[in-house]
């Protein structure tokens, strides 16, 4: 069974075009960051987000919930999904394995643009207290560009119209 597995760095829209990408083909959509807040609910019997679970607990703690989301979905999904996970998921080689095999499209956007739309919200919790936050972008996003590129079939960039990026996706995938 084959999954259409949307992966890139933080805010480049990759639950936006996954859900409308899911509903086209009539898939069920599953943004692994919800599935990530589930599991720390169940295990710690509170509502955080994704953002407090990793300054509360740590990046750590967020990255080991995001490894068994992943292992839980591809356990229990009883037909091929549409599935977003977080920038940060294709880090862990556990998970690269569970993430090759399948339909893996890297969904990315300028990067200018990237760094305003995180930094919206105020520096996140994956960003180093101990750098300029222009500075860490910049490192981060050159550490994971090439781990996602080896494991995407295709890139797709975002500019902001959603239907054009899902259509580039289903012709690129013969979807």
């Amino acid at each position: 069974m084959k999954h259409i597995i949307l992966i890139g760095f933080k805010h480049t829209g990759k639950s936006v075009v996954g859900r409308v990408l899911a509903n086209q083909l009539g898939k069920n959509f599953i943004d692994l960051d919800e599935v990530v807040e589930e599991l720390n609910a169940k295990e710690n019997d509170d509502k955080l987000t994704r953002r407090q679970i990793a300054e509360i607990q740590g990046l750590e703690k967020f990255r080991e919930l995001e490894g068994a989301g992943l292992k839980k979905v591809m356990a229990e999904a009883k037909e091929p999904c549409v599935l977003s996970v977080g920038g940060g998921t294709p880090l862990a080689e556990e998970n690269r394995k569970l993430i090759r095999g399948h339909d893996v499209v890297l969904i990315t956007a300028p990067r200018g643009i990237v760094f305003e739309r995180i930094m919206v919200n105020g520096k996140p919790a994956f960003f180093s207290d101990n750098e300029e936050p222009t500075v860490c972008f910049k490192r981060i996003w050159e550490e994971r560009e090439p781990i996602y590129r080896e494991l995407a079939q295709c890139t797709i960039e975002n500019h902001g119209a959603v239907e054009e990026a899902v259509a580039e996706i289903r012709g690129k995938l013969n979807l």
